[in-house]
């Protein structure tokens, strides 16, 4: 079948829109000998090879990236690259995972989060109604946010609760009317305070885990998840599963 000329495999039941917000901001370029960025990277290209080889996955997700820095950026899978959200259109933002080649990211810049989310809520609730007016089967969108840093406005200082009020409360009603399930990872070096005030149930610090671990983390809730689960549940199990994983790494490094 074909989507604003996106083809989806054959016998799909359903669409699994999924949101992945990654931050490309300068401290993702440290340290300097083994950058978090390049880790980043090869997870990204290992994990997408990994779910198109899940032919049940393959024809039913489907992923939007975005990026954000001093900017916010979106890969649009037509010229194949990440471009200002602005300049991309919307109809097209979402590909089947099997499509997903993700570009090589640069860290560079500030930690512009509140407008990467503020955009991605956006692009996830166009593509949810857009699926809903085709008749098209959709559970609602999973967005996942992976950050090492502090929110930071465009003058790169870091915003305190008050700034982060009024995009908090828009992913907590969507959570609430069941618009979308929103997560966040904070790795090595976030400000989990700050993440907290923006989600405060699905804030998880794994600041020791790689990549590739995290994104199965983050897609293993996804994809276990019921249509009609309460986020909250959702944020919990996602909890006890990185708290598990959290455990398991310090066993094995101090078992080294």
């Amino acid at each position: 079948m074909s989507v604003h000329g996106i083809e989806f495999g054959a016998g799909y039941e359903e669409r699994q829109p999924v949101v992945l917000l990654l931050d490309t901001s300068a401290s993702m370029g440290r340290p300097a000998d083994n950058p978090r960025i390049d880790e980043l990277n090869t997870a990204l290209t290992s994990w997408f090879d990994g779910v198109r080889a899940q032919d049940r996955l393959r024809t039913r997700v489907e992923v939007c990236l975005i990026t954000f820095d001093s900017a916010v950026r979106v890969h649009d899978p037509g010229p194949g690259r990440l471009v200002p959200v602005e300049e991309a259109d919307p109809g097209r933002l979402f590909v089947p995972v099997d499509s997903m080649h993700p570009p090589t990211l640069r860290a560079e810049g500030l930690t512009r989060l509140t407008e990467a989310v503020d955009t991605a809520l956006e692009l996830a609730a166009t593509r949810y109604r857009t699926l809903q007016r085709q008749r098209v089967p959709v559970r609602r969108p999973f967005l996942w946010v992976l950050t090492d840093g502090a929110p930071s406005d465009a003058q790169g200082r870091p915003l305190d609760a008050a700034a982060l009020a009024g995009t908090a409360g828009r992913v907590r009603q969507g959570e609430a009317k069941g618009e979308w399930v929103f997560q966040v990872i904070g790795v090595r070096g976030a400000d989990l305070p700050m993440l907290r005030v923006l989600a405060p149930k699905a804030t998880s610090p794994l600041e020791n885990l790689d990549f590739g671990r995290i994104l199965d983390l983050l897609f293993q809730s996804t994809d276990d998840s019921s249509p009609d689960q309460d986020a909250d549940l959702i944020h919990q199990q996602v909890g006890d599963r990185a708290a598990r994983l959290a455990r398991m790494d310090r066993l094995e490094r101090d078992l080294r």
